[in-house]
């Protein structure tokens, strides 16, 4: 797939933009793409063609795919290519046992850690996915996710849970076989469990975790 496909220039940070904000930018519209698939895997990611295409210099591209790396989603082998990480069933079956050792532990203690603007941003995302069919449940759910790894203040649990989550929730937004995990329903009842303080926040997750090792293995 050419970049040319997946181009969103309302999304294209500008020169002028903040460095730092700049850096963050480039990863997240990277991660965006290859999350929802604009970027598939397997494909090459070329420097030139990736910082033509933002507008940015090769440092925010480099560091960007340095943290994608870091995290699963881009592979790399020095001097020779880069390409979004491959969806590969074996690692995702690796990566969901490894989440249902974290996923719980962080839901709760990220929970309790919660104030009242986290809940209010909560609950909007929740409405958009109630009032948009356009949303797709997933993508909802990792931005639900990551408000509340942002209330934790264990920070070596958010890192621990940074490396692995986002492969099993790129493999549910993509593989047909896990289309029905993260339901519609489920990513609201999970978000009105979290407004709440309500531990079965957790206990979703779980089970969750429980129909994505089944959909990976074919049960």
């Amino acid at each position: 797939m050419t970049l040319d496909s997946v181009t969103d220039h309302r999304l294209v940070p500008s020169r002028s933009a903040d460095r730092r904000l700049l850096r963050n930018d480039v990863f997240e519209l990277l991660l965006e793409r290859i999350m929802d698939g604009s970027l598939e895997p397997g494909s090459r990611l070329k420097d030139a063609e990736l910082t033509a295409w933002m507008r940015v210099s090769r440092t925010p591209v480099r560091e960007a795919l340095g943290k994608l790396g870091s995290i699963g989603l881009v592979q790399t082998s020095p001097n020779r290519y880069t390409i979004v990480a491959p969806l590969e069933q074996a690692e995702a079956g690796d990566a969901i046992h490894v989440l249902r050792r974290l996923y719980p532990d962080a839901i709760r203690a990220g929970m309790a850690g919660l104030d009242a603007d986290a809940e209010l941003e909560i609950g909007l995302l929740a409405g958009r996915l109630e009032r948009g069919r356009d949303q797709n449940p997933v993508d909802v759910f990792v931005r639900i996710v990551q408000v509340v790894l942002d209330a934790l203040p264990n920070g070596v649990l958010v890192e621990a849970v940074d490396t692995v989550h986002l492969r099993v929730l790129r493999y549910l937004r993509l593989a047909p076989c896990a289309a029905e995990v993260l339901t519609r329903e489920r990513v609201l009842a999970f978000a009105a469990a979290l407004r709440a303080h309500d531990d079965r926040a957790a206990e979703i997750v779980e089970h969750m975790l429980d129909d994505a090792e089944r959909a990976v293995s074919g049960g």
